[in-house]
């Protein structure tokens, strides 16, 4: 062969294997990455819609016909709906990414800026209909064809076909409202002579009601609030019209007959409207008032007696004194229609005029011993408390009031939409103060009757999980005093433990934190409530609530026996039972081998439908089909969304959300066995790179939180890092990550996560000869970063080591505030996570010993944080506090503080930063790539923004 030949063989080998070669994902390949979401099933499982969207740009919304099995594709398309009848679909197309980014950097008002487009599409002809600058659209839930569209301010529709005008107005006398004479009667002249009136500026804009089946449209201008029951018979709207004052008109639109019907007609102002399912009641909140601060009344109509019912004036009997319906409460009747919800509270006042300089002002917060909230909790809750809405039932037949939540019962809830004739009431106040430092968040649970107002206390001091039977009949509740489930009879008050002859646990069976183990819950009730499911760590119980028959192991112990976990799923939010005779989902998940499955149990039979080694979401059931879409992936493939019967036969993958992952190089993830310092058995996650060659050495990064492993199925899609490493992206680029499990001991939280990190590390390099014990680093997020924190002091193995948010001083971070919720911090470290398991004064040692600063000196690792100026989980001074220590002991250290970010990021760009820097972090340690700009030479202040410091220094 002559050496031409030669060569050009060798470029003919080099091209083939290129041209086989995969791509490195990069951080350019961010934007371009998508993802699926809002998917959607039509009620008849004939139609199912999805979108798909990059991380940053334009998406699609996509159309399937189950039928045809044709898809369709819309740019941008967002928001979709079925009508519940199946005739069409509705969304929002919203104006391209890149003109709006071009606009908002020529800093375009908002009401300038281009706003989305209705489309409406026909699924009965295929007829697609748009109707730009849409505001908002409501669907009926349950029953209807039609839809209502708002519409943002100067939209000049093509034509209208009908208008409120045209329309057939049947006005009901009684409901006709005069203005007062002070304002209808007198002329303007007289009204306003010294200056003329401002010309009242109206907040509405044009609503449609549009048929899409029939063609029928309506019309209705100056529209403010609207509201569409789930039944679909009306269409309730409120108009703000007026010439100098401003007036409101509610009507109705019978979508039955196409007939409006004017219910109301005032001087003044709506703030909220609402209706019964059946659109026979309404509710709203008007106020007549012409100062800033107005007092609303409660107003209420039915249809049966046409007429019009004024609930609360500005005050009321019923009512604490000063009190008055609040703009704050949620305004809404219970399913059944006999109740009324609303919102009370103080009577708004017109604040006083200020008469002190800000100089002669006192700011000061008195933090008293006897507080039951810290001031930074009373601080982070002042807006909700000092204007606050009380929740009150209006019961509609009987005209009465009674106020549920009090200023000394402040948390009531509404269970079963409302068709209860009692409420449940919480009160916290007796266990608060303590929650402080016991970690324990009890209540006392009260019964309130809506009739007579009764409160009865139903249960004392419950502090772990509970469930009420659909018809209120029952509190079943787990005392962890003494580990058993209690029934309690509301009416008759009687309590009864259910699971006292059975040695079985049904608390959390890996409990390793210094408090009671939560319960795993309870699955559900039988039909009239007769029996009470409730699951422990693998199986679900079947307990008679009126204990004439044994406690039955509905799952028949294969949990237990195959360490496989069982749970309910419910496939109709409507149905409030489990029925075994019509079958129950259940989906599973295996302990040791991480597969996932949904199966259904029948009559005690059980049919496996699904058992494979992939991550499972929970299935959607079409309304009135035996029709399921569901999401299936693994580490290597998307969750894709699937279409199958009710025994996921036959199943078809109906998307292709990243068709171009097939040109990287990914990853490959397996699940790991080892052996801990201490001797405990642990299972971990192993990433590997998809072209991992065994004769060579790659560098590998630790990752932990706590228990991970049960991750083995989680795709990772590459996007950029809000505190961690992403496991995908990494390995592309020649990593190994492994995530070990971690459980804990009391007092020894540092340790532990030494003796099981140390343990696998070890065993991984062992194990495999591709990792390179020389080129290993660490990385952990919050509880994660801690032990990063942690083990650089314990041990050198490691060349490298992130940790983001790191509590370095348990000593001052016991004494800290949680900023984001105001609480004390002694909590954690006293029953929660931090695991000390007691005070400061009482195990000092053990603060100590756990506070990574104390032993700085013993660090030679090179430690990289993150910890942001807003974060408020832990304090940012944790950080600081490690940073000006390695400092002081010239110890090499970097810390990036996002400005007014919290514990895990939230801006994009800075999410991006992070991943650079944090990569760059890493290669220049474990690669031996040049280190860059920041790392060498840091960014001074002033160049702060200007000089990102990325450029490597050769």
């Amino acid at each position: 062969m002559t050496r031409l030949s030669l060569f050009l063989s060798l470029v003919l080998i080099t091209s083939l294997g290129n041209s086989q070669h995969k791509k490195t994902l990069s951080f350019k390949d961010y934007d371009h990455w998508k993802s699926l979401s809002n998917q959607k099933i039509s009620n008849n499982g004939k139609w199912i819609s999805y979108e798909i969207n990059p991380q940053k740009g334009d998406g699609y919304l996509y159309l399937y016909n189950v039928d045809s099995q044709r898809l369709d594709s819309v740019p941008r398309g967002k928001q979709a709906t079925f009508s519940p009848e199946n005739d069409f679909i509705a969304f929002k197309v919203i104006p391209q990414a890149d003109t709006i980014r071009a606009l908002q950097l020529k800093k375009t008002k908002s009401d300038k800026m281009p706003k989305d487009t209705l489309c409406v599409w026909n699924l009965l002809n295929g007829e697609k209909k748009t109707y730009p600058r849409i505001k908002a659209f409501t669907i009926p839930q349950k029953q209807g064809n039609w839809l209502a569209a708002h519409f943002h301010k100067s939209m000049a529709p093509k034509k209208r076909e009908k208008s409120d005008t045209t329309a057939q107005d049947t006005t009901a006398a009684t409901l006709k409202k005069k203005l007062s004479k002070s304002t209808e009667n007198k002329p303007d002249s007289a009204r306003h002579r010294k200056k003329p009136a401002k010309k009242f500026k109206t907040e509405g804009t044009q609503l449609v009601y549009l048929n899409p089946t029939m063609g029928d449209s309506i019309s209705f201008e100056n529209v403010s609030k609207y509201f569409v029951p789930e039944f679909g018979d009306a269409l309730f709207i409120s108009q703000s019209v007026g010439d100098s004052l401003e007036e409101t008109k509610i009507k109705r639109l019978n979508t039955n007959n196409l007939i409006i019907d004017s219910l109301f007609h005032k001087q003044g102002k709506l703030h909220a409207l609402t209706a019964n399912n059946k659109a026979e009641q309404i509710g709203f909140l008007f106020s007549p008032d012409t100062v800033k601060t107005k007092t609303y009344r409660l107003y209420y109509w039915r249809q049966k007696k046409n007429e019009l019912t004024t609930v609360v004036d500005t005050a009321h009997n019923d009512l604490p004194v000063g009190w008055c319906a609040h703009t704050k409460g949620r305004l809404w009747f219970s399913e059944n229609g006999d109740k009324l919800f609303f919102g009370t509270g103080k009577r708004p006042k017109e604040e006083s005029k200020d008469t002190l300089l800000k100089d002669e002002k006192v700011f000061v917060d008195v933090w008293n011993w006897k507080d039951t909230r810290l001031q930074p909790m009373q601080k982070k809750n002042i807006s909700k408390e000092k204007d606050r809405a009380y929740v009150a039932a209006y019961l509609c037949k009987e005209g009465i009031i009674r106020q549920l939540e009090t200023e000394q019962l402040k948390s009531v809830d509404i269970p079963d939409k409302g068709n209860w004739d009692f409420a449940i009431g919480y009160d916290r106040s007796p266990y608060e103060k303590a929650s402080s430092w016991n970690g324990v968040f009890a209540r006392d649970i009260y019964t309130i009757d809506l009739k007579s107002g009764k409160k009865t206390l139903v249960q004392e001091k419950v502090t772990n999980k509970y469930s009420f039977s659909p018809d209120g009949k029952y509190l079943c509740w787990f005392n962890p005093k003494d580990s058993l489930w209690h029934l309690n009879n509301i009416r008759k008050k009687t309590q009864i433990a259910l699971n006292k002859k059975l040695d079985v646990a049904f608390y959390d069976e890996l409990n390793d934190v210094p408090n009671s183990p939560q319960a795993y819950g309870v699955a559900g009730w039988s039909p009239e409530s007769a029996h009470v499911y409730i699951y422990d760590r693998y199986d679900i119980w079947k307990f008679d609530t009126k204990m004439k028959t044994e406690p039955l192991n509905l799952t028949r112990g294969m949990g237990r026996k195959h360490t496989t976990r069982y749970r309910y799923k419910n496939l109709d939010k409507d149905i409030k039972y489990i029925d075994e005779t019509q079958g129950i989902l259940l989906n599973t998940f295996n302990e040791s081998s991480k597969n996932q499955g949904y199966g259904w149990l029948k009559n005690g039979i059980w049919n496996k439908g699904l058992d494979e080694a992939s991550y499972l979401e929970t299935p959607v059931k079409a309304k009135k089909s035996d029709q399921l879409i569901w999401r299936k992936g693994t580490f290597n493939v998307y969750p894709e969304l699937y279409l199958s019967a009710l025994d996921f036969a036959n199943e078809k993958v109906l998307s292709n959300t990243n068709p171009q992952q097939k040109d990287y190089n990914w990853g490959n993830i397996q699940l790991v066995d080892y052996t801990a310092l201490d001797g405990k058995k642990y299972q971990g996650l192993l990433v590997t790179p998809e072209d991992l060659d065994t004769s060579k050495k790659y560098p590998m990064i630790v990752y932990y939180y706590e228990r991970s492993s049960d991750r083995l199925n989680y795709h990772h899609s590459p996007r950029p890092s809000r505190s961690t490493v992403n496991w995908t992206m990494y390995a592309s680029n020649g990593y190994v990550i492994f995530i070990p499990d971690i459980a804990y001991r009391t007092g020894d939280p540092g340790l532990c996560a030494y003796e099981a990190i140390m343990g696998g590390v070890m065993a991984m390099t062992q194990k495999f000869d591709f990792i390179d014990e020389k080129n290993m680093g660490l990385q952990g997020q919050s509880w994660g970063g801690y032990q990063t924190a942690y083990m650089i002091t314990r041990t050198n193995m490691f060349k490298a080591a992130m940790a983001g948010a790191p509590v370095s001083n348990m000593t001052s971070a016991y004494g800290g505030i949680r900023w984001g919720s105001g609480m004390s911090r002694m909590f954690q470290y006293e029953h929660t996570q931090s695991r000390i398991g007691g005070t400061l004064w009482d195990k000092f040692s053990k603060y100590v010993e756990n506070s990574p600063v104390f032993y700085a000196p013993q660090i030679e690792t090179p430690l990289l944080m993150m910890h942001n100026d807003n974060d408020g989980a832990v304090p940012w001074y944790q950080g600081i506090e490690m940073f000006v220590a390695m400092r002081r002991l010239d110890k090499p250290a970097w810390m990036l503080t996002y400005n007014n970010e919290q514990h895990n990021l939230t801006r994009r760009a800075n999410s991006i930063d992070l991943s650079i820097r944090m990569m760059q972090f890493f290669d220049h340690y474990l690669k031996g790539k040049p280190a860059p700009v920041w790392m060498q030479y840091g960014i001074p202040a002033v160049e702060k923004g200007k000089n990102m410091g990325y450029d490597l220094v050769e």
